[in-house]
C-alpha cells in the first residue's frame, strides 16, 4: 500500500495537469499512488509529455492509475469516485491546476500524523499577484498550540479566514516567516491542495451527497471539512509551497456561475455526522 494516495480529478486542461504532475515527479516522498480521473473528451494520459511524467513517478516507486470517465455529473461525483478507489490512510486532493514544491507532501503528512487532526491543506497561490500585497486581507490566526476541533459557522467573524486565500495573500504572509520556520493556522475552508485522512473523511460519509447537487455546484470540499472541522479539527500550512496555474475554471456553467451550493445542505449534515455533543479525537 502506497504512504498516500493523491486524488487528481481533471477536465481539459492538459497543459495544467502537465505542470502538476511535474511537481508530484519531484515529491520528496516517492511511495505515492497518483489515481487520475479524467473527464476530457481526449484521454490526457496520451500525452507523450504527460506519459513521460508518469513513467518518472513510477521509476522512483510511485505508480499512476488512469481513470476516463466521459459522463460528467459535477466535480463532487468525481470527488466521490476517487475516494473510493482509494485505499491510503492519507489521500491527498490534488486539483490539475496546482504545482508543489518538493518538500510539500512531506510536509503535509508529517502535520497530519503529529496532530492527529482530519485534514491539513497547502493552498496555492496566484504568483500573478506577487506584488499586489493586501495587509487588510492578510490576518492569520496561528495554532499555538495542537489543532482541535471548532465550529466555524458560515458569516461567523471566523468564516472572514477565507479572504487569507485570496490572490497571493498567504505566499505574502509566508515570506514573512523567518527562513525555515514553519507554522499551523486556523482555516475557515481550504481548496486544491488538502490532505485528508481517509477514514475520518468516509465517518462524515466523503462526498457522497453528490447526487443531490447540480452538475454545476461548489462548495462540496467546503462542506466535508466543516464538518470535519466540528469533529477532529483541520489546520492549513504557511509557506504552502503551492502555486496555481491560473487557467480557466472548469466547474462553471455557461453563464460563468453555479447553480447550486453545498453549504446549503450543511445544517442537515451537521445534525447527521457532527452534533455538538461529538467533539473528541
Amino acid at each position: 500500500m502506497a504512504t498516500v494516495d493523491i486524488l487528481l480529478p481533471t477536465i481539459e486542461r492538459r497543459t495544467s495537469l502537465t505542470m502538476t504532475l511535474g511537481g508530484l515527479a519531484a515529491q520528496s516522498v516517492t511511495d505515492l499512488r497518483v489515481i487520475v480521473a479524467d473527464q476530457s473528451a481526449a484521454l490526457a494520459g496520451d500525452d507523450p509529455a504527460v506519459q513521460t511524467l508518469a513513467r518518472v513517478i513510477e521509476a522512483r516507486g510511485g505508480a499512476v492509475e488512469w481513470h476516463h470517465r466521459p459522463p460528467r455529473q459535477g466535480i463532487a461525483e468525481q470527488r466521490d469516485f476517487l475516494l473510493r478507489q482509494a485505499s491510503a490512510d492519507a489521500v491527498l486532493y490534488l486539483d490539475d491546476d496546482v504545482l508543489m514544491e518538493p518538500w510539500v507532501v512531506d510536509r503535509l503528512l508529517a502535520v497530519l500524523a503529529e496532530e492527529r487532526c482530519a485534514f491539513v491543506g497547502a493552498f496555492p497561490a496566484g504568483l500573478s499577484h506577487r506584488d499586489d500585497v493586501r495587509p487588510a486581507q492578510q490576518a492569520i490566526a496561528y495554532w499555538d498550540g495542537p489543532v482541535r476541533p471548532e465550529a466555524v459557522d458560515p458569516d461567523s467573524p471566523q468564516w472572514e479566514r477565507w479572504q487569507l486565500h485570496r490572490a497571493a495573500n498567504l505566499y505574502h504572509v509566508g515570506r514573512a516567516l523567518p527562513p525555515g520556520e514553519s507554522r499551523r493556522y486556523k482555516v475557515a475552508w481550504l481548496a486544491s491542495c488538502i490532505l485528508y485522512d481517509r477514514r475520518k473523511l468516509e465517518t462524515v460519509g466523503g462526498f457522497a451527497f453528490w447526487d443531490r447537487l447540480p452538475r454545476y455546484h461548489s462548495g462540496e470540499e467546503v462542506l466535508v471539512q466543516n464538518l470535519l472541522m466540528r469533529r477532529w479539527g483541520g489546520c492549513g500550512t504557511v509557506p504552502s509551497g503551492t502555486y496555481y496555474s491560473q487557467a480557466p475554471t472548469t466547474t462553471l456553467n455557461d453563464r460563468g456561475t453555479v447553480d447550486g451550493h453545498a453549504l446549503d445542505l450543511l445544517p442537515e449534515m451537521i445534525a447527521r455526522y457532527a452534533p455538538e455533543t461529538i467533539g473528541s479525537r
